[in-house]
């Protein structure tokens, strides 16, 4: 009886810390420049559609297509996560705060939760107005945006946890260029393996192959993601192609690791 009351102790005080730590991590988010740099790409988006879209003869012609919503969406949001994640980890380093965590009277699971929860929360207020604006000067509503930026969470999330890792155990100019690296490798390497080009490539030798390979099966396929959720966006998804359901499956379990591997080291990191 007393391991139950522990028990629901334990979840109602980790439920309150977080929501008095989101409340501060919106705070420190308000004051960097970043977040409203973040939400000027929307007045690119809301200024294209005013000025530029227009009809003809029942047509209407976008000023914004759809899939450059698509894609200004998934980097810009990714550049602003890499950056401002880092950013408010060291702000709180510099301050000493985290030492709060560290010693135990906030839970480090409520702490490290809060800070990419709250970024995250920004992501989807970012994607749920970049969608009114499209559906504002669009004849049909374009659900798909909404689906398929619900896939690139996965990526998003990914990066959250991979930059709190890296800024808490080295610094802050190497979680950025490391994370930003990823994402450029990524895309080249995963644009590759995705088109199946590797294996129909008739100039790179067996070698060649198997190490490419190897690197794209155990690196995150976090382009991988992108290019098959811009697939189904578009509707030109291969059904045959297994490397886009099978890249979410794989990112996934990437942030379990990530996920499993911040608790377990936050629990014995010491002062």
């Amino acid at each position: 009886m007393s391991s139950q009351t522990d028990f629901k102790f334990f979840i109602s005080s980790a439920f309150q810390q977080i929501g008095t730590l989101l409340r501060l991590t919106f705070v420190q988010i308000i004051r960097r420049k970043a977040i409203f740099f973040y939400f000027s790409l929307l007045g690119f988006f809301l200024l294209g559609e005013w000025t530029c879209t227009t009809s003809v003869g029942g047509e209407t012609s976008h000023g914004v297509s759809s899939y450059m919503y698509f894609i200004l969406t998934s980097f810009w949001s990714l550049v602003f996560l890499v950056i401002l994640t880092s950013d408010l980890l060291r702000q709180d380093m510099d301050s000493q705060v985290h030492t709060l965590w560290l010693s135990r009277p906030v839970d480090p699971f409520a702490y490290v939760g809060s800070k990419g929860l709250a970024l995250l929360i920004c992501v989807v207020m970012f994607v749920l107005l970049a969608f009114g604006i499209s559906s504002w000067f669009s004849l049909e509503i374009p659900w798909e945006f909404l689906w398929y930026q619900g896939t690139m969470m996965l990526v998003y999330s990914f990066f959250v946890l991979l930059v709190l890792l890296v800024t808490l155990f080295s610094n802050q100019s190497l979680a950025i260029v490391s994370s930003l690296g990823l994402i450029l490798f990524s895309c080249i390497l995963d644009f590759v393996a995705y088109n199946q080009n590797i294996d129909m490539s008739a100039e790179a030798g067996d070698v060649k192959k198997f190490v490419l390979k190897t690197i794209y099966w155990v690196l995150p396929q976090v382009g991988t993601v992108f290019y098959h959720s811009f697939a189904l966006f578009l509707g030109k998804a291969d059904p045959k192609n297994f490397y886009g359901p099978y890249s979410f499956v794989q990112v996934g379990a990437w942030i379990v690791i990530l996920k499993s591997t911040l608790w377990l080291t936050t629990r014995h990191k010491e002062i």
